[in-house]
């Protein structure tokens, strides 16, 4: 078994390798059909990767996570995403997820990367998102009692934001987008979970940095697809535990 295991590890490693070079394309202007032939290379001096700088994580720490011509640094995002989204594929075989999960959190991903890149989300991408889960929603039977949570909240946060900008539309679509395929007790894990990374993040950001919170631009999309993977495997027995905790149930 130890087998599949690591063949479905790497993957979706090998997946968020794949879609980080994607989106880093289209994000610095590479048009078909260079964007699907042109051979995986260093960014800096132009040399075509070998086979081994091509292993998910493995090629990073390989080489130190560096060129091993002009020594160029690597983004360390990409192994660590390749290591998340990997492990992700994992936990969710392992626990047998749904598939169509997997299709989300893969969207999820690429929007990730985007939100990391530039701050925003495409409107295009998104709005794929919110009609496949619409889709699924309906086709897998999702119980309607669901959609009621993620209207309130999302409908609360387009209020706030029409009074002092917090979040932002991109990210209030895709929670609503995640949030009729959860549970009510998933969902708000998934929201208030999202939040807490977010906000130990920014804490994390602004000692590092040295700047003042209210001008750190920090990506929420990261956050609450990490937030909603945790939620889609342990959502259920948190919300309980918080329940007892709090002697309600």
């Amino acid at each position: 078994m130890i087998i599949v295991y690591l063949c479905i590890f790497f993957l979706g490693a090998s997946l968020a390798s794949f879609l980080n070079a994607t989106v880093y394309r289209l994000e610095n202007g590479y048009t078909y059909p260079k964007i699907a032939t042109l051979s995986s290379h260093c960014e800096k001096c132009k040399k075509p990767l070998n086979w081994k700088q091509l292993i998910p994580i493995l090629g990073y720490i390989f080489y130190k996570g560096k060129c091993p011509k002009c020594k160029s640094v690597i983004n360390i995002y990409y192994p660590i995403s390749e290591l998340i989204l990997g492990t992700i594929f994992l936990l969710f075989y392992l626990s047998s997820i749904p598939l169509f999960f997997y299709i989300i959190i893969l969207f999820l991903f690429v929007l990730s990367f985007y939100d990391y890149l530039s701050n925003s989300v495409p409107k295009n991408l998104v709005h794929i998102l919110i009609a496949i889960s619409i889709i699924f929603f309906f086709f897998f039977n999702f119980n309607l009692e669901n959609i009621y949570l993620p209207l309130i909240i999302c409908g609360v946060l387009l209020l706030i934001n029409i009074i002092k900008k917090s979040f932002g539309l991109g990210d209030i679509l895709l929670l609503f987008s995640i949030g009729i395929l959860q549970s009510f007790g998933q969902f708000l894990v998934t929201f208030w979970l999202a939040i807490l990374i977010a906000l130990l993040y920014s804490l994390i950001f602004v000692v590092k940095k040295k700047v003042d919170i209210k001008k750190a631009k920090i990506p929420m999309v990261p956050f609450i697809s990490l937030a909603f993977s945790i939620s889609v495997l342990y959502g259920e027995s948190m919300y309980s535990q918080l329940l007892k905790w709090m002697g309600i149930w």
